[in-house]
């Protein structure tokens, strides 16, 4: 016990820890003192988009466990080298999270869409187009997987014929998720019309002068002289 106490205590970096108080114990009393409000706002901005891409990017994290605590198990064997690439170590320990929970994807969309979706939290949307854009692979994978699963089964007896198989499973889930990241992570939305309209449908108006998304081009657009 004491052992632990003293790891805790002189594990930490003290002195990068004093250093980062006393800016920002620097910065309080500048913006005190001399009211900077151009600082502030550009701070909040920043913070504010922090928070919306880290947000937006968590969003898939549960759909991604998912696919891979389904299809890893039949990859390992024959490819370790992609284990390791698409299994950090975090993610490996959230697997072990998803093992104990089977219903934690089911869960996930309970949640998000009755409670999230329905009462549009987060107030940003680019992040809650996300959240509805993880429920909706979620809400196919369950169907995709017990498909596979049975498929692999009856077909395939050898396990590297398993495993090859699950790695092509595999490499199209990625295909689709590694899209949906980078766009969280640049606050891109869907540039495909149909699954743009799929999304926007679910998380409806936000307030009574909302503009649809399909609208603001047609707005833009310069009009047609009258004859």
């Amino acid at each position: 016990m004491f052992e632990q106490i003293k790891t805790i205590i002189f594990g930490v970096y003290w002195l990068e820890v004093c250093i980062f108080v006393g800016f920002l114990s620097l910065g309080f009393l500048l913006e005190q003192k001399f009211k900077f409000k151009k600082p502030r706002k550009w701070f909040l901005k920043f913070n504010g988009l922090i928070i919306q891409r880290g947000l937006s990017m968590l969003a898939y994290f549960i759909p991604y466990l998912d696919v891979v605590n389904t299809y890893i198990p039949l990859i390992s064997p024959t490819h370790p080298f992609l284990v390791r690439l698409f299994l950090p170590n975090f993610i490996a320990d959230s697997v072990e999270m998803i093992q104990r929970i089977p219903f934690l994807p089911f869960v996930y969309l309970m949640l998000g869409y009755g409670i999230l979706i329905r009462y549009k939290i987060p107030k940003d949307r680019f992040v809650r187009f996300n959240i509805m854009y993880g429920i909706l692979i979620i809400s196919f994978q369950g169907i995709l997987h017990e498909i596979f699963i049975t498929f692999n089964n009856v077909f395939f007896t050898d396990p590297v014929d398993k495993g090859e198989s699950a790695l092509l499973a595999f490499i199209i889930w990625i295909i689709i998720f590694i899209p949906c990241f980078l766009r969280a992570l640049f606050g891109k939305y869907e540039g495909n019309t149909f699954m743009r309209e799929a999304i926007e449908v679910h998380l409806g108006r936000d307030g009574p002068d909302f503009v649809w998304w399909d609208r603001t081009k047609k707005d833009k657009a310069p009009k047609k002289p009258k004859k």
